[in-house]
């Protein structure tokens, strides 16, 4: 009491003595004023030594006043703080309420922790140890040719079913083509299969479609979808992306190289971390730079939270089978994954920068243009200066309109210097300098006309030095990790604070990684990611083993084993054939997780050459109505990238080049490479169901729409394609109207007329009338060739 009794007297004469101290720039009037009226009160104090005792009174009385108004907000406080005790008590009680009331798989245990949360994860197949089946036999089984029969067999002969005959040489040549290139069979391709009797052909023909580099294009296709792939921002500015287009060829590229998962996963997450001098290792990396973003965004906090999230979303999702999303405010409903294992997921990617600065060549390369480059800046040092001095200015006042556009903190963040920031202050420091970056010069516009004149004539001299100027590298779009201290990952409302480490799924991973342990395999990295990496590509990981080799699966069956191929949770489905998915599993991974490996086995096997037609059918549907024990081929629509790219091919149009900078729609290159704006999809695309780019997709819906129709039927891009299918139909040597309508069938359907269709198709384009004899009509020649493109033989593979 004392301590405060002196500070508040202190205080008291302050105001006493010094009320009227002049403050700013006063009139020398009122200085004088306040002189006089400081004397006075000066001279009170020598002549009334009562005068203090009274001030001191009067604090006593003040000081004791204040003490009852901290004591009575004291117990305001306190009274708050019970009625949020008590409002968070029934908010937990309304929880489990509601826990309880909400409808849950069969035999799910209600929480999460203690021995209940123990048999949650005992029941969770996907995380079951891998163990190797037994091959099964059936007596009498004919029809088997390796261990994929085998167990498909084995149900089979356990519900009485039969399998279908295996597909005629014709179908099966054009399904493969499909299958692996995602294009039809030439008729030559076609005739060289049927003429080789012998008992490798089958075998001859996976293997060179499987080296055909067409392969990587088709199979990319896939894991783009996945990993929601898309060269546009999204959300409301959807500014395009011009360099992302090399991860697309990266992935292409890995496919065809047949690059083993682990490194295929290591590389997209911490390919930054890998040592060596590869710059596919970077650009692997524009994974984590696939999600949506908008420059001109100047909530930066929430933004880049936004960011984190959904780079942790898709990770899971297309790494983990698991939907992560569905922790990250609580503990998962139905799966044994916490909130705080969501916020361990996404602490392995809190220290991630953007990198824009990061060239796609090799040391070498860099050096050589670094040489290169040299001697042009030495020849126009001055020339350069100049353009900066006269430019510096505007920069300077658009650099300030830019940061002025952001909350205060965020300016702070980017006005400390890079050594002093933490990882997420220079998150917010890079957002800001994407703005400016982004919006390009419009600082430059507002130029006197003097000043441009000369910056003309200025731009002009420089030009004179271009032939010593190197071509600019590659620019790619990267990651790293930030250098400096790294901030913590905070589970929101955690009123603790408490920073939540890097971590595994706790449900899968009896150790976990200690950032301080972690040691990088590069300097300036924590090497957070690359742990994570390794871990999901390790072999004994029954999650994400399983994943991969259920996604390949997937693609050539058009269902997986598994049919939720994102969720192996409890609110996916369960494999139908969970023995055959573990055989498959261990085998791929005991193969050098080759993923060719795994399709030929499949493309090999007997089940998957069977026919889509079954004598017995309708009393098989009875017992398996869902066909989920694969006794017949599922009969599938073209995507919506085939359907397009077939058109091409069988016009004759199609530009074979591989990889490259996309191109607009109405460039004759295939699907994959055409420019993919999240905001503006292509109709065509579109309407047949393609990805957006929005979230991760792992099976593409399979509408069937009268817009479909209508585009097809009367839309530009299919009638420029008959035209053009017309075209070479006329071009042919052959002298037989007959005969060249026969090759349209064969380029369209993969197979020859029949005598009924050919009389039709002959009939239809060169009518004879009364007068002259039967010529052949041009109008009615497209026609012909639009009808091959819409019909269902066509659109449809069986």
């Amino acid at each position: 009491m004392v301590e405060k009794s002196s500070v508040f007297i202190g205080l008291a004469l302050l105001f006493v003595i010094f009320p009227l101290i002049p403050v700013g720039n006063r009139a020398s009037a009122e200085a004088d004023a306040d002189l006089r009226t400081l004397i006075e009160n000066l001279r009170t104090l020598k002549s009334d030594p009562n005068h203090l005792q009274q001030v001191e009174d009067r604090i006593s009385e003040k000081e004791a006043q204040v003490q009852s108004e901290i004591e009575s907000l004291e117990k305001s406080i306190r009274e708050l703080q019970d009625s949020i005790s008590e409002s968070e008590s029934r908010q937990e009680e309304l929880t489990r309420l509601l826990e309880t009331l909400q409808p849950k798989p069969d035999g799910l245990a209600k929480a999460h922790g203690g021995v209940e949360g123990e048999a949650l994860a005992e029941e969770w197949w996907a995380i079951q140890p891998l163990e190797r089946p037994e091959i099964p036999t059936v007596q009498n089984d004919r029809w088997s040719r390796n261990p994929i029969d085998r167990f498909v067999f084995r149900r089979l002969a356990d519900k009485g079913l039969t399998p279908a005959p295996e597909a005629d040489r014709v179908q099966l040549v054009r399904r493969l083509f499909f299958d692996l290139v995602g294009m039809p069979p030439t008729p030559r391709e076609i005739d060289d299969f049927l003429n080789d009797s012998s008992p490798e052909a089958w075998e001859h023909l996976v293997d060179r479609l499987l080296d055909d580099p067409r392969y990587g294009e088709h199979w990319a296709r896939f894991w783009l979808d996945l990993v929601r792939y898309a060269e546009s921002d999204g959300w409301n500015k959807d500014s395009y992306r011009p360099n992302i287009w090399r991860y697309r060829d990266y992935v292409v590229d890995s496919f065809n190289r047949d690059k083993p998962y682990p490194q295929f996963v290591r590389e997209q997450l911490a390919g930054d971390e890998m040592p060596g001098d590869d710059p596919e290792k970077i650009i692997a990396t524009g994974f984590l730079r696939l999600g949506i973003y908008e420059y001109n965004q100047r909530d930066a906090r929430n933004h880049w939270n936004d960011i984190m999230n959904e780079m942790t979303d898709v990770t899971g999702d297309v790494f983990l089978g698991v939907s992560m999303s569905c922790s990250r405010c609580h503990n998962h409903k139905f799966d044994p994954i916490t909130q705080k294992d969501y916020f361990g997921l996404r602490a392995f990617f809190e220290p991630v920068i953007w990198r824009d600065d990061v060239p796609g060549v090799t040391e070498a390369g860099h050096e050589k243009w670094r040489k290169q480059q040299k001697k042009w800046e030495d020849a126009t040092t001055s020339i350069r200066a100049e353009i900066d001095a006269l430019c510096l200015p505007y920069y300077d006042r658009k650099w300030k309109e830019t940061v002025d556009k952001f909350p205060l903190d965020i300016q702070a963040c980017f006005n400390k210097p890079v050594e002093e920031r933490t990882s997420w202050e220079h998150q917010m420091a890079y957002l800001i300098e994407r703005q400016f970056y982004e919006e390009g010069t419009p600082a430059l516009k507002k130029m006197t006309e003097e000043d441009q004149k000369k910056l003309e004539g200025l731009e002009k001299q420089l030009s004179e030095f271009d032939h010593l100027k190197p071509p600019p590298l590659p620019e790619v779009m990267s990651v790293r990790d930030f250098s400096g201290e790294i901030s913590p990952t905070i589970i929101p409302k955690d009123r603790r604070h408490q920073p939540v480490p890097p971590h595994f799924l706790t449900v899968l991973a009896s150790e976990t990684p200690d950032t301080e342990d972690l040691q990088p395999e590069l300097p300036k990295s924590t090497g957070r990611r690359t742990a994570l990496a390794k871990w999901i590509g390790r072999e004994d990981n029954p999650l994400t083993t399983r994943l991969i080799v259920n996604r390949i699966w997937q693609q050539h069956f058009g269902r997986g084993i598994v049919p939720t191929a994102s969720d192996f949770g409890h609110l996916g489905e369960p494999p139908t054939h969970p023995k055959l998915l573990d055989w498959l599993t261990l085998h791929f991974v005991e193969n050098g997780w080759s993923m060719k490996h795994l399709h030929k086995m499949i493309l090999m096997s007997s089940t998957w050459k069977q026919s889509s037609q079954h004598p017995e059918a309708s009393d098989q549907l009875k017992t398996d109505p869902s066909e989920d024990l694969l006794w017949r081929a599922r009969i599938h629509r073209l995507s919506a990238e085939e359907i397009r790219d077939s058109m091409l091919f069988v016009s004759g149009e199609l530009d074979r080049r591989i990889g490259g900078p996309s191109v607009d729609d109405k460039s004759p290159r295939r699907g994959l490479y055409m420019k993919i704006r999240r905001n503006s999809p292509d109709p065509l695309l579109s309407a047949f169901d393609c990805a957006n780019g929005l979230k991760s997709v792992a099976q593409r819906n399979v509408t069937t729409t009268p817009t479909q129709a209508l585009l097809l039927f009367n839309g530009d891009y299919s009638l420029g394609r008959a035209e053009k299918l017309a075209d070479r139909i006329q071009g042919l040597e052959t002298g037989d109207l007959g005969e060249a309508l026969s090759s349209a069938f064969r380029l369209a359907w993969g197979r020859t007329p029949s005598e009924v269709e050919l009389k039709r198709a002959l009939a239809f384009v060169a009518p004879a009338t009364d007068q002259e004899e039967s010529t052949l009509n041009r109008e009615r020649l497209v026609d012909f060739c639009h009808v091959l493109l819409n019909s269902n033989e066509f659109l449809y593979v069986d």
